[in-house]
């Protein structure tokens, strides 16, 4: 049953952690309303919500927190992981009940954020062509051993890695997007061609569907916005 009143969601509409929890929210069919914040100039409100939550003075406030009801929580896996087991009946299952299975949804999530999360960071701050060319080779290995890990791993026929979309794809979703944008156009590294250069067919069908959801399409900043954003971590050379 979903919440009497709407559930809050702060953000700073740019950001790809908040944007997880937003898609979730989409998926989930919850009322919600996006409280915008700026991380550059933080209200104190803010902030002061977020030490409600985490109690370290010196941990910095940031995006997303999530208020449903008397419930109030931060970290965006946790978030998306919360919203489906409180709202397991209202709308996508976003985690399979099957403990193998989530399982196996889990260490994919892994792999991917610690393998192609960073290395598309690292190379918007390399400081040489050498150092890009280096880290390119390593990003044809991440996405082949990606989709290895689909074909061994993945059970879904529609390009999901389940049958249909869900946890894998609501945390991975919003950093793939801003490597296919950010990538071109600070790094001249269309990461699709090196997918269909390496004929990485699981891994393209997994790209194509996940971001085609209406959930990635309706959440989060324009695709203008998303590059603009990144250019502070460009290293200039």
């Amino acid at each position: 049953m979903a919440p009497a009143n709407p559930i809050k969601l702060y953000d700073s509409g740019t950001c790809p952690f908040a944007q997880r929890a937003w898609i979730a929210l989409v998926e989930k069919q919850l009322p919600f309303e996006v409280i915008k914040v700026d991380l550059q100039n933080k209200p104190q409100h803010f902030v002061d919500k977020y030490h409600e939550i985490n109690p370290d003075p010196n941990s910095a406030a940031k995006v997303p927190i999530l208020i449903d009801g008397g419930n109030q929580l931060i970290e965006s896996s946790l978030v998306v992981e919360y919203l489906e087991d409180k709202y397991p009946d209202q709308g996508a299952s976003l985690l399979p009940e099957d403990p193998f299975q989530r399982a196996k949804v889990r260490l994919f999530v892994d792999f991917f954020n610690n393998n192609f999360q960073p290395l598309q960071y690292k190379l918007l701050r390399a400081g040489s062509e050498q150092e890009v060319s280096e880290l390119k080779e390593q990003l044809q290995s991440v996405l082949v051993n990606l989709d290895k890990f689909l074909q061994w791993h993945a059970e879904g026929s529609s390009g999901f890695f389940l049958a249909d979309y869900g946890f894998a794809e609501t945390i991975t979703t919003p950093f793939l997007r801003r490597a296919l944008l950010n990538l071109p156009a600070y790094r001249g590294i269309d990461v699709l061609k090196l997918v269909k250069a390496h004929r990485l067919a699981r891994l393209e069908s997994w790209i194509k569907a996940s971001l085609e959801r209406p959930s990635n399409l309706s959440t989060g900043p324009t695709d203008e916005e998303v590059v603009a954003n990144h250019k502070k971590f460009v290293t200039q050379f």
